[in-house]
């Protein structure tokens, strides 16, 4: 590295490290880093970080917009009619960590402002994009800003509450529409999807993949679909020392539970061992806040009594399509076969089904890996396990036919910590993710 190169690199370093100064101080639970954040979807907390962002990128020349549910666009002057877009998202799970989101709208934004000498003679402008409500811990729903933008969030989401507070009051309250949503109404234009030439998203790995192998950098090559489930179980109340042992004798729904559980982590393994991509997690049991508000019943359940109802809810991912559609099937398959033997009753509620992006836009992901080559940084190719506002945009077809073209950059994050208070992703880390984004951004939009 040259003197120029060190000095550009410090310079890059010191702004990234402010930025992430004014992030800690919005949303913040105690005042350091380490005491993780709260920065829902469409709460004040999330607008303040986002009209951050939006006051540093006017400081720098672009221009904003916001769209009718708060979504908001950062434009750089120039005189092309498409655009190659950058973006993520700034709200956080509850005593999250500060980097899931906000690196990439960082980064984005550090990606672009070296490019300002070259803005007006760029072929396509530049946008930032910041998505509002990427989490679904907020309201129940996944990436709600980059739905509403081309119409595909369900109306009944607007009915959902966060802290007793429903969605459609939320965005009300930011002063924006939620009628957008309801009416099932794109916030963007025909015109201005069918303007975008290239979408690009940077984000923390949320996994340590890259540091457990040493690369900096993941040229991701496709975004794992969700199949996300809710299994009640009704069995039948009794008392525990009375009650003999025995399917005969007890209805018991925290055992059927646990041999469902058992039965489905078998069905993962063998599914592993034949190479197949597939991740499954159990992230709820009987503690659902919002949902037991609804379903009392399960505060009947006592240490004394043969458990008379309870439920779970487990997530299934895949990057491949077919086997996800296949193996969801199987797995309810399983759970009623464990309900029948254990003598209860089941009700499976699918309460999230979303289609992998089994491979990104090739060409986006050649510009990708060539920039890397043309910075001598290292890099893998990689599947995306988590869900992310680039998975939406990839899913929409322009007028030929032809889906967006969308890639995606990871950069590590240490020990593989995400949505916790000690997620972290390095300065270093961040500067060499910026430089590779500028790099591609230049050169899809030269």
């Amino acid at each position: 590295m040259n003197k120029s190169e060190a000095k550009t690199t410090h310079t890059l370093l010191k702004r990234i490290g402010a930025h992430f100064g004014k992030l800690e101080n919005i949303g913040n639970l105690g005042g350091r880093r380490e005491d993780g954040f709260d920065r829902p979807a469409w709460s004040h907390e999330e607008t303040r970080a986002i009209k951050y962002i939006q006051g540093m990128a006017e400081k720098a020349g672009m221009v904003s917009s916001w769209d009718g549910v708060g979504n908001l666009f950062l434009t750089t002057p120039g005189h092309g009619n498409e655009i190659v877009q950058v973006g993520s998202h700034m709200d956080t799970v509850p005593a999250g960590g500060n980097y899931d989101g906000a690196a990439g709208i960082v980064c984005g934004l550090e990606a672009i402002i070296p490019l300002k000498p070259m803005w007006e003679r760029l072929s396509r402008k530049l946008q930032l994009v910041i998505w509002r409500g990427e989490e679904s811990a907020s309201f129940n729903a996944v990436c709600k800003g980059s739905e509403a933008a081309f119409g595909l969030c369900h109306p009944d989401i607007l009915l959902r509450t966060n802290h007793g507070v429903s969605l459609s009051e939320a965005i009300t309250a930011q002063g924006f529409d939620p009628s957008f949503i309801a009416e099932k109404k794109p916030t963007l234009t025909p015109e201005q999807t069918e303007k975008i030439a290239a979408y690009l998203e940077l984000h923390i790995e949320q996994a340590k993949r890259l540091q457990t192998d040493g690369v900096p950098i993941g040229v991701v090559s496709s975004i794992r679909g969700t199949v996300r489930l809710r299994i009640e179980v009704t069995g039948e109340a009794n008392h525990s020392g009375g009650t003999p042992m025995g399917i005969r004798y007890r209805k018991d729904a925290n055992l059927a539970m646990a041999y469902m559980q058992v039965a489905m982590h078998e069905a993962c393994s063998y599914a592993l061992e034949k190479g197949l991509d597939l991740v499954q997690t159990v992230g709820l049991l009987n503690d659902d806040e919002e949902f037991n508000k609804n379903h009392t019943r399960i505060f009947s359940n006592s240490l004394t009594k043969v458990s008379p109802y309870g439920y779970f809810a487990v997530d299934i991912r895949s990057n491949n399509n077919a086997f996800l559609a296949e193996y969801v099937k199987n797995t309810k398959k399983i759970i009623q076969e464990k309900a029948e033997r254990f003598n209860v009753r089941v009700k499976i509620t699918e309460i999230l089904r979303l289609a992998p992006i089994e491979k990104l836009d090739p060409a986006v992901q050649h510009s990708i890996e060539a920039s890397c080559r043309d910075l001598k940084i290292p890099f893998i190719e990689m599947p995306s396990g988590a869900i992310h506002d680039a998975a939406v945009v990839a899913s929409q077809k322009k007028k030929n036919g032809n889906p967006i073209p969308v890639g995606m950059i990871f950069i590590p994050c240490r020990d593989g910590i995400s949505h916790n208070p000690a997620e972290y992703a390095s300065p270093e880390d961040l500067a060499r993710g910026a430089q590779v984004l500028s790099n591609v951004l230049y050169r899809l939009a030269r």
